[in-house]
């Protein structure tokens, strides 16, 4: 009998096609599926998929889903690819992983940042707030980048290389 009862919690930002699954949601559900098999500790009772919704709002499907499934005690255990999937807005990522998981007695796992709050010292809170910030940087340069893109597009100028 496993000791966490787990949900895979899996995100994208942004999708072409909403009818076929992506193949970083694949990727993402392998890499978890893999993280699972070498933890006997972990039993996986749900998956939760926000397909095509940015981690800059917590007002995600999937997410609502897994949070209610936390108050219910159907889970104690989140688990993640890296940070930026539960959330790239650092002060309400902040207050998941400091405050609501702990309340709720949950523990959380981003496997390519090596944060499991199971374990001392994986993810120290300097170490997981950089990251936060970095995520949160990241996404608003994106957001700058595409607009600018789009504006550029909309004059009629250019937005591709140069062919040959």
């Amino acid at each position: 009998m496993a000791k966490f009862k787990a949900a895979m919690y899996i995100r994208l930002s942004y999708t072409d096609d909403k009818t076929n699954e992506s193949d970083s949601v694949g990727n993402q559900r392998k890499l978890i599926e893999n993280f699972v098999a070498h933890n006997p500790d972990i039993e996986v009772v749900t998956e939760k998929i926000d397909d095509g919704y940015s981690g800059i709002l917590f007002d995600r499907p999937a997410f609502k889903e897994m949070m209610q499934d936390i108050t219910d005690g159907v889970i104690n255990c989140v688990i993640v690819k890296d940070l930026s999937r539960l959330g790239r807005e650092y002060i309400e990522t902040g207050r998941y992983l400091r405050r609501v998981f702990p309340a709720y007695g949950v523990r959380f796992i981003a496997i390519n940042d090596s944060i499991d709050t199971a374990r001392e010292n994986a993810g120290d809170d300097l170490a997981v707030s950089v990251k936060n910030i970095m995520n949160e940087a990241y996404c608003r340069d994106i957001s700058i980048k595409t607009r600018t893109l789009t504006i550029t597009a909309r004059l009629g100028r250019g937005t591709g290389a140069i062919p040959p």
